[in-house]
């Protein structure tokens, strides 16, 4: 009898990747059973211990890489799946009473595991640090030895812009993140005592619009089912900068999954997080950006009306 969990298809880029992947390793843990995954991704790359292997099956793997989404979509997957394993189920991480369930026959999903406080409760913090441990390719890299050169002496503010500030591409895509306001952060700075002229930005507002001086450089692809464009020099158009909050002595976060794994993987940052009580969709519900209060911890969740992300220790 074969039992195993298989993960259906990567939902989102590199920071909503990391709570399936982090979900496949925690299940693994708990019940002694395989985590398989439907292609190798970025983590491939960027971590020491490769783990959790992608699944051998050819014809599986090859109906894996369809990027189409829905329940239609993944229907499709799980009936090549029961081609090979009849009584494999699907089940939906996000609404299920047990997440960590072991039934005695393959388990499927293909949900983003990012809603479901069940989920998280049973994560351990140490387990995933060490399981997303540098790779020697990142130790390698200039900006990993300039940064760990500096370690807990600058403080960061990560400020999330790109494709939700976009009102054009709002209007034409389902979108769930509102823009924070500016002068949230300047009220966060003032209310736990950091002077605004030290504080060192991370952003992708590559219009210049807010600011907050991003670099310029050559901004990698993307492409499903691997994700991000492997650029040779820095790995990944974005890994500077996850190296510059994950070293940092302070992290201010966006409400964005890339912040706050690096606010949970670093080791010497304390992090404040923005406090998501209200939506509004930029282009959408108005041109407004939304000022809301920072709280001190990494646990807020970045979307509005999602419940806290607390790990076990």
């Amino acid at each position: 009898m074969s039992e195993f969990l298989l993960q259906l298809r990567w939902t989102g880029r590199f920071g909503n990747r990391l709570f399936q992947y982090a979900y496949g390793a925690t299940y693994a843990r708990l019940t002694g059973l395989e985590f398989q995954l439907p292609s190798e991704w970025e983590g491939t790359r960027l971590f020491l211990r490769q783990t959790h292997r992608v699944v051998e099956n050819e014809e599986i793997r090859l109906a894996l890489r369809s990027p189409e989404e829905g329940a239609e979509a993944n229907q499709r997957r799980m009936k090549m799946v029961r081609k090979y394993y009849p009584d494999a189920e699907l089940i939906d991480t996000e609404l299920i009473a047990d997440p960590y369930l072991k039934p005695g026959h393959p388990v499927c999903h293909a949900n983003l595991c990012a809603y479901n406080a069940t989920l998280f409760a049973r994560m351990s913090k140490a387990h995933l640090k060490d399981l997303l441990e540098f790779s020697d390719e990142v130790t390698r890299l200039e900006s990993y030895q300039r940064y760990s050169d500096i370690q807990g002496l600058y403080d960061v503010a990560h400020l999330r812009r790109d494709d939700i500030s976009d009102a054009q591409y709002n209007r034409a895509h389902a979108q769930g993140y509102s823009v924070i306001s500016m002068e949230s952060y300047r009220r966060a700075f003032a209310k736990y005592g950091y002077p605004e002229d030290g504080i060192q930005w991370v952003s992708d507002d590559y219009t210049g619009k807010w600011h907050v001086g991003r670099k310029v450089r050559r901004r990698g692809g993307w492409d499903y089912p691997a994700g991000s464009e492997y650029l040779k020099p820095i790995i990944f158009e974005w890994l500077d900068d996850f190296l510059k909050m994950y070293f940092a002595r302070t992290i201010f976060r966006a409400n964005s999954s890339f912040s706050w794994w690096a606010g949970l993987l670093s080791p010497t940052a304390k992090v404040f997080s923005p406090v998501m009580d209200k939506r509004h969709i930029y282009g959408v519900d108005g041109m407004d950006e939304v000022t809301v209060d920072f709280a001190e911890g990494n646990h807020p969740h970045w979307l509005d009306d999602k419940p806290d992300l607390v790990l076990s220790d």
